[in-house]
């Protein structure tokens, strides 16, 4: 079918109202670059464990898995339900830093997003320095009257020079 035929299908299908329109209203390129900031905020939020930060960039009944996977994985197993639990646990986990004071370990990239409408997906590729160490992140996201929120967070990771980190 050349290009031209599939056009005129597809705005006839459009006309009949069979086929999905183009773009909504809901999946702009302003939501999808608010759906990637939040791997940014949430990236410097736990680099500088400032609550604030990451209170506005998780849903309150938000859950999170992080996972050690793969030839090496790190000793991750941790399930977490609501922001209270995620904060605690990253914390405890990340509390030898000193919040601004302290490097940045954890850089983001290569972000896909799939939006559903007030829902969107996330996946991007996390790479913590100090570690030698990194991951995937996928993030269901969801619209709230504040903004784009981080409603499920799962983080898979694994280290790349098992002896490059001592505790």
């Amino acid at each position: 079918m050349t290009p031209f035929k599939a056009g005129a299908a597809l705005l006839f299908a459009l006309y009949l109202g069979l086929a999905p329109p183009l773009a909504t209203a809901s999946d702009t390129t302003a939501d999808r670059l608010d759906v990637i900031e939040l791997s940014s905020r949430y990236a410097w939020g736990i680099d500088t464990l400032d609550r604030e930060l990451l209170a506005n960039t998780f849903t309150p009944d938000a859950v999170a898995a992080y996972v050690g996977v793969g030839r090496n994985p790190l000793a991750l197993d941790e399930h977490l339900a609501g922001f209270e639990a995620i904060f605690a646990w990253l914390s405890k986990s990340l509390g030898h830093r000193r919040g601004y004071d302290g490097v940045p370990w954890h850089f983001v990239s290569n972000h896909i997003v799939e939006m559903h409408g007030d829902t969107a997906t996330l996946r991007f590729y996390m790479h913590n320095r100090t570690l030698a160490a990194g991951g995937t992140y996928t993030v269901d996201a969801v619209r709230t009257p504040a903004g784009w929120r981080i409603a499920k967070l799962r983080l898979e990771e694994q280290l790349w020079k098992p002896g490059a980190y001592t505790k």
